[in-house]
């Protein structure tokens, strides 16, 4: 809700738990007063100002009038270079007059209905406040936007530059929202990593300075993913104030984070202000990508759910909200290049046995690509792997029961391909310096439209020619050699947003022209994985890491910010090929089911016992697939506080509820494990059974027979024949409790194998074990 104050010139923006508070001061500038817990009206809002009434020593007043009002001790919510604020601006241009302070002054405010931005991804939203700054020396305009979502508790911003000056100005920096705050001894929570070892959580405390982090790469990486949270430190996943912020976009970014001297807290963020050099002509404007922030006082699990409504709701596009994703097979870590179209129908064969309803050809199937070295930009069949050419393989695997999907990498170009000889001044690179190539390959250049068109055409063909449902796009290089051959070179500094927005172009064209495709963004696993790009396609590739262990890293960190929905976890083979470890096959589906699901392993030489594990797994998934998709996320312990993980992701009407139970390491003797779950209707009672497992009897080792009725000699033949085979069922687990005592007494677990016996009552959890509990309201009439 908005509600503007004409007296105290004062604009209230409510959601159903926050409030955020800004008005028009003496110096018409816009001046930032609050934003938290909800809260009524202020009285008189100087009693909540920050306001120095002298001139401080050392600092400028803006005005001869204004004696003390210095915008450098001002919380702003635009922040104007060259009058006296020295923290990080949030724009700075170069006019047409040679100087480049700019002051920007209200002038006045409407509320826009469905307002829609041209080119960039963005909210769906009803209302909008746009509130008009101008420079009235040089004539050059400002639009703050400012978008409520009452019920998620969150508001959108973004900002819009209008050049109606005498002639071309520069921006050299633009952002999209400017937040002061009072610190208060703010810890910074940030999602980092690398490949393979995408969004790690990273904590610490903010001192007086700067931190920066950004993106150069021209995409949003996995070095620094374009999202953080400001937290205090007694903040936990329950309790304490959090604010979040997160940008709608997939290319460079920076966000910047500065305490002053007065502990005052600066934020911004949006496009690289690095190698950005962005003209704009008399009448031209330029609109920043959105930011998503929200406020919860609830802790970070409050704060994440937040972000999880807002995107599924308003962000995911319309044929994909709330939609079952699919249960898929990927023959990659199966195959690599190495297949056939014989191989291939082996995978998809035993996937249809095992219930799995999607295959998906991954990377190999076009040119002459037998490695990494070719092909990139030719797409069609390679007609010794797939003699009956894309059609005739979806046509096979559709006479099997599976949907049909397709791996592309649309934005490459190998040096050794068709398009490359043709087109050489399509990709990505300098006149006269010889490529940096990543991965052997170019980046094409989709500033150039006809580059985008070529795009446009060739996916249209590709995706016609068959039934495909699925497309993986693929992104696996970052940038380097950045330059044009289609750009001049004054423009030359628009490059790696232009770059976006074409890429952008592409996609809105595509999945409007194939509205029941679903499409998977893919960046080497995780390396773009954002609001943009979810936009246009409903889930991401989480990593190319598929080792269910550090996958408990990667999707925690992920689920700060992104809904189950839109994260993408495989079950991969018996040893990761990442980091060459095994994990028991019950927990690389435990923790890939907290998401959406898929497979990516040989299934053609599984053997019966992991074929009977298996169809149970993907069984289990079907029922609860929605849950495990769109339910409410909770993060109970963290991967980073123990020995142990626990998620649970529960029902909006908290009939229901999953639990996954998580161990790194066994422990010699260990004590009683219980979990204090909170969420649940506390005066309803509920009925709490494990997901039904299996262990192979290796796991066992010399113990074996301890375990058995029969006597095995280990590692003999009929040892590996009963283990390739034998379903060794793990403990059940069956208790009734209300919500109120597993709030208060905790869910007491069975104790862990000690060494010293096992039976049905005993825990086995071997290093790297897991278990999933099934909570279920009982009806009232049972």
């Amino acid at each position: 809700m908005f509600k503007f104050y004409e007296e105290e010139k004062t604009f209230y923006l409510q959601t159903k738990n926050s409030t955020y508070i800004m008005m028009i001061n003496e110096a018409n500038h816009l001046e930032h007063i609050y934003y938290g817990d909800k809260i009524l009206k202020v009285k008189d809002i100087n009693d909540v100002r920050l306001k120095y009434e002298f001139e401080l020593g050392s600092s400028n007043s803006y005005s001869a009038k204004q004696k003390g009002y210095s915008l450098n001790h001002t919380l702003l919510e635009v922040s104007n270079f060259g009058k006296g604020d020295y923290r990080e601006p949030t724009f700075h241009m170069e006019l047409d007059t040679a100087h480049r302070t700019l002051d920007f002054k209200y002038q006045s405010h409407k509320i826009l209905t469905n307002r829609i931005i041209e080119y960039l991804p963005e909210t769906k939203k009803d209302e909008t406040l746009e509130i008009l700054l101008k420079d009235e020396t040089e004539n050059i305009f400002l639009k703050l936007y400012y978008s409520i979502f009452e019920e998620e508790d969150i508001i959108v911003r973004s900002l819009e530059v209008i050049n109606k000056s005498n002639g071309q100005i520069i921006l050299d920096k633009v952002l999209s929202f400017n937040l002061d705050l009072v610190n208060k001894n703010f810890v910074l929570s940030k999602l980092d990593g690398a490949w393979i070892r995408e969004r790690h959580i990273s904590d610490f405390e903010l001192i007086n300075g700067t931190v920066r982090f950004d993106s150069k790469k021209g995409v949003s990486s996995s070095d620094h993913n374009p999202f953080f949270i400001l937290k205090n430190k007694n903040t936990l996943e329950d309790y304490g104030d959090a604010y979040g912020f997160s940008l709608v976009y997939s290319g460079n970014f920076e966000v910047n984070i500065e305490v002053s001297p007065h502990n005052l807290l600066r934020v911004n963020a949006g496009v690289n202000s690095f190698d950005f050099r962005y003209p704009l002509k008399i009448d031209e404007s330029f609109v920043t990508p959105e930011v998503i922030m929200t406020y919860s006082n609830k802790g970070l699990n409050k704060l994440s759910d937040n972000f999880h409504r807002l995107i599924n709701e308003y962000i995911i596009n319309e044929k994909s909200k709330y939609k079952e994703r699919p249960i898929l097979i990927n023959n990659w870590e199966a195959t690599y290049f190495d297949f056939n179209s014989k191989k291939l129908l082996s995978i998809a064969k035993k996937a249809k046995k095992l219930g799995i309803e999607l295959f998906c050809l991954d990377d190999g199937w076009f040119g002459k690509r037998n490695d990494d070295f070719s092909s990139l930009g030719d797409w069609y069949y390679n007609k010794k792997k797939l003699p009956r050419g894309v059609k005739g393989i979806c046509d096979q695997v559709n006479k099997l029961g599976l949907d049909f999907g397709i791996w592309v990498e649309p934005e490459m170009v190998n040096e050794d391909s068709n398009l490359y000889r043709e087109h050489p001044n399509w990709s990505v690179k300098l006149p006269k310096t010889p490529p940096s190539l990543g991965r052997n390959q170019l980046i094409l250049d989709l500033t150039n439209p006809e580059v985008r068109l070529y795009l446009k055409e060739t996916l249209t063909n590709l995706f016609s020619s068959a039934n495909i449902k699925y497309v993986k796009w693929d992104m696996n290089r970052n940038f380097s050699d950045v330059f044009s051959n289609y750009l001049s070179k004054e423009n030359q500094g628009k490059f790696n947003h232009l770059y976006v927005l074409g890429l952008y172009e592409i996609l809105e064209y595509l999945t409007k022209k194939f509205p029941d495709i679903l499409f998977e963004s893919c960046s080497s696993g995780g390396n773009r994985f954002d609001l943009g790009m979810l936009y246009y396609m409903p889930q991401t590739w989480t990593s190319d890491n598929t080792d269910a262990f550090e996958r408990l890293y990667i999707q925690e960190g992920t689920s700060l910010l992104y809904p189950l929905s839109t994260i993408s976890n495989h079950v991969c083979g018996d040893r990761s090929h990442q980091v060459m470890r095994h994990t028991p096959l019950e927990t690389r589906f435990n923790v890939a089911c907290f998401g959406v699901l898929g497979y990516e392993l040989d299934l053609s030489i599984l053997t019966p016992f992991d074929e009977k594990v298996i169809k149970q797994q993907v069984k289990f998934y079907k029922e609860y697939r929605h849950l495990f998709q769109y339910g409410s996320f909770k993060r109970l312990l963290s991967v980073y506080d123990t020995n142990y993980t626990i998620w649970m992701v529960i029902s909006r009407d908290k009939k229901e509820a999953i639990l996954g139970f998580f161990q790194k390491l066994a422990k010699p003797n260990p004590g009683f494990e219980t979990i204090k779950i909170k969420d649940l209707n506390k005066d309803k009672m509920y009925n709490i059974t494990t997901r039904t497992q299996y262990t192979n009897i290796r796991t066992f080792g010399s113990l074996v027979n301890e375990a058995l009725p029969i006597k095995l000699k280990v590692n003999h033949f009929l040892h590996n024949l009963v283990a390739n085979r034998y379903m060794f069922k793990l403990d059940d687990f069956n208790k009734e409790l209300t919500g109120n005592q597993l709030s208060n007494i905790d869910l007491l677990l069975h104790h862990q194998f000690t060494g010293t016996g096992y039976n049905d009552n005993v825990m086995l959890l071997p290093d790297f074990g897991s278990r999933l509990f099934i909570i279920k309201e009982e009806n009232d009439d049972e």
